[in-house]
C-alpha cells in the first residue's frame, strides 16, 4: 500500500476524502502509524500477553528468594524443600476505550479533508492521554509504591535534585519483602520520569548544570537546551501526564505489566446509513498492573 504522508490542517494533504472511501484501510493504517510508540505504558510496563477474560489475576510482592538459605547437606542426609512465600493476590480489569473517526456525506460532497485530518489528530492525542492518565493514576495512587518527600523543589537556587535521584535509586535498590528476614528484591532502576515542568526546573537550575564544566561544558543543559538521555545512570522519559509536583524512580519492566484483550486497533471505514456517514472505530482494551510496586519510588515536592 502506497506510504500517505499525513500532513496537519495548517499545510493541506495529499490524501483525498475519495481515496478514504476507496481504500477502507487507509484510517486504519494512518490511526496505527500516528500512535505506534506513543503510550508510556507500552515503554514501561512489560507485555504479560493476551487476555481473553477481561480480569487478570496476579501475585503482589512475591519474594525472588526462599524464605531461608540453601543448607549444608550432609552425606545421605535428606535435600530440603525449599519454602517459598507468595505475595497478595490482585486482579486487573480490563478497561475499553474507543473513539470513532467519521467521513460524513457532507465531507464527501464537498472534499473537506481538514476535519478529517483534525480527527486523526485529535484521536491519536485523546488516546494517549487517556490512557497514560490511567498509568500514571495506578502509580500516584497505589498504597505499595514507595514515597520520598524532597526537602526542596527542584526550581530552587540551591536544589537537591541529584541527591533526591540518589536517594530513590536507594530506596528502589534496598526494597525487601515484608517480614521475611534477609531478603530482598535486587531491583535495578533504571528509569526516571518527570514532568514538562521539572525538565524546565533542572535545565534552568545553576547548581545542576555545575557538572557540566571543563571538559564536558559543551553538554550544558543551557547550551545543548536538551535534558541527556540519561542522568545518573537513568534513561530519562519526559511526560505532560505526569501529576504536578512529582518525578518517579522505577525499573521499568519489573514494576508492572499489561495485558490486551484488545489491543489498540481501528476498523476498516464502514458504512453507518442511517446518520449519511462512513466511520472507523479506534479501540483499545487493556488490563494494568503493578505486581512489584515496591520498584518505584514517587518524589513528592519536586515542584513548588
Amino acid at each position: 500500500m502506497a506510504q500517505f504522508p499525513l500532513l496537519d490542517s495548517q499545510s493541506g494533504s495529499r490524501i483525498t476524502i475519495n481515496e478514504f472511501l476507496k481504500d477502507p484501510l487507509l484510517i486504519r493504517e494512518l490511526v496505527l502509524r500516528m500512535t505506534s510508540q506513543g503510550f508510556i505504558a507500552d515503554a514501561l510496563l512489560r507485555n504479560a500477553g493476551p487476555n481473553q477474560s477481561g480480569v487478570v489475576k496476579y501475585r503482589e510482592s512475591s519474594p525472588i528468594y526462599a524464605n531461608t538459605d540453601a543448607q549444608t547437606r550432609a552425606e545421605f542426609a535428606e535435600v530440603p524443600i525449599a519454602e517459598t512465600s507468595e505475595g497478595e493476590p490482585r486482579m486487573a480489569l480490563v478497561e475499553e476505550r474507543a473513539l470513532a473517526i467519521v467521513v460524513s456525506d457532507e465531507m464527501r460532497r464537498r472534499m473537506s479533508i481538514d476535519p478529517v485530518n483534525r480527527q486523526l489528530i485529535r484521536v491519536r492525542n485523546t488516546m494517549f492521554r487517556s490512557w497514560d492518565r490511567t498509568f500514571f493514576d495506578m502509580i500516584f495512587d497505589h498504597p505499595g509504591v514507595q514515597h520520598l518527600a524532597v526537602s526542596q523543589p527542584w526550581s530552587s537556587e540551591t536544589t537537591t535534585a541529584r541527591t533526591d535521584i540518589l536517594e530513590a535509586i536507594d530506596m528502589v535498590e534496598r526494597a525487601a519483602p515484608d517480614g521475611i528476614a534477609d531478603a530482598e528484591f535486587d531491583f535495578e532502576p533504571d528509569t526516571l520520569v518527570i514532568g514538562t515542568s521539572s525538565r524546565t526546573d533542572l535545565m534552568g537550575n545553576e547548581k545542576f548544570n555545575q557538572v557540566y564544566q571543563g571538559d564536558i561544558a559543551s553538554e550544558n543543559l543551557l547550551y545543548t537546551g536538551k535534558l541527556p538521555r540519561q542522568i545518573l545512570g537513568l534513561d530519562v522519559v519526559v511526560s505532560r501526564r505526569v501529576r504536578a509536583g512529582k518525578a518517579i524512580v522505577l525499573q521499568r519492566n519489573i514494576a508492572g505489566f499489561r495485558s490486551d484483550e484488545v489491543p489498540l486497533d481501528v476498523t476498516p471505514l464502514y458504512r453507518d446509513e442511517p446518520r449519511k456517514m462512513s466511520r472507523a472505530d479506534v479501540q483499545r482494551a487493556t488490563a494494568m498492573g503493578l505486581d512489584q510496586p515496591k520498584a518505584i519510588v514517587v518524589l513528592d515536592g519536586v515542584s513548588a
